[in-house]
């Protein structure tokens, strides 16, 4: 594996290369994540030892596994997040409010994709019953709802960058033509909602509404449900509580203080 140009410290990239393994895998052994990163055996092991003395990794009888301190830090991370301080409550209302079977997100801009802060219902009793990833964390912004509700508020030159990456389906019900997005876009705008129909999951729908002050846009509320239990259109029956969850949101940033 070569870090390559856009990573000033190789090293920092095999580190991060080596933790999403262990997020996605579980308990690994050092040979197991030297074949999977096309790394030496020795360079996983300096890696891996090197995690577990900050506290990043636990070694369990030479099984490798991410520790809890990077839950902790996530939550840290997400805690101080002000779309989090200020719109968990109004997202935990909205979703008292909306039927047995739908979540509600928050959803910001990382890196340029759609980055999930807070969800409401995800976790059932029988977690078995849910598939392993069964929801992507970050998303590219054409695929879904809130990635569109926030694209349709950016800048210009913002939304030409995000465009000039491309538009690959997710599923067969991705928007991937540019001029069909923007003609999507210019509608979001006017009526302050984007849906997503099977576009990010296929049987999943969703609705959302961009959350913006007088510094931009600063992420999206949405609700998502399977198709049984979400409106052909959502809009029809969901688009005034989440524009009206966004607005109190905005409401809540700007007099909220920092």
């Amino acid at each position: 594996m070569d870090a390559g140009d856009d990573y000033p410290v190789g090293a920092v990239k095999v580190t991060h290369d080596v933790i999403e393994l262990l997020a996605e895998r579980g308990p690994t052994g050092v040979t197991a994540v030297a074949e999977a990163l096309d790394i030496p055996k020795s360079t996983a092991y300096d890696h891996l030892r090197t995690l577990a003395a900050v506290g990043y990794a636990v070694n369990e009888d030479g099984s490798y596994r991410a520790s809890t301190r990077l839950f902790h830090a996530g939550r840290r991370a997400r805690d101080d997040h002000e779309l989090y301080a200020h719109g968990r409550d109004e997202a935990l209302s909205l979703d008292r409010n909306t039927a047995e079977g739908r979540h509600v997100q928050l959803v910001v801009v990382e890196h340029g994709r759609g980055a999930i802060l807070f969800a409401t219902r995800w976790q059932r009793e029988r977690r078995s019953a849910q598939p392993a990833r069964a929801y992507p964390m970050q998303v590219r912004l054409h695929s879904n709802a809130p990635g569109k509700a926030i694209l349709a508020e950016l800048p210009d030159k913002r939304v030409d960058e995000v465009l000039a990456e491309g538009l690959p389906p997710v599923t067969d019900r991705t928007v991937t033509d540019e001029r069909d997005l923007r003609t999507e876009l210019e509608a979001v705008r006017s009526q302050g909602y984007a849906t997503d129909d099977e576009e990010l999951i296929r049987g999943m729908r969703g609705i959302a509404a961009p959350i913006v002050t007088e510094r931009g846009v600063r992420g999206a509320v949405a609700v998502y449900g399977s198709g049984d239990r979400m409106p052909a259109d959502p809009a029809t029956e969901l688009a005034e509580p989440v524009r009206g969850a966004a607005r109190t949101i905005e409401a809540n940033i700007i007099f909220g203080g920092d």
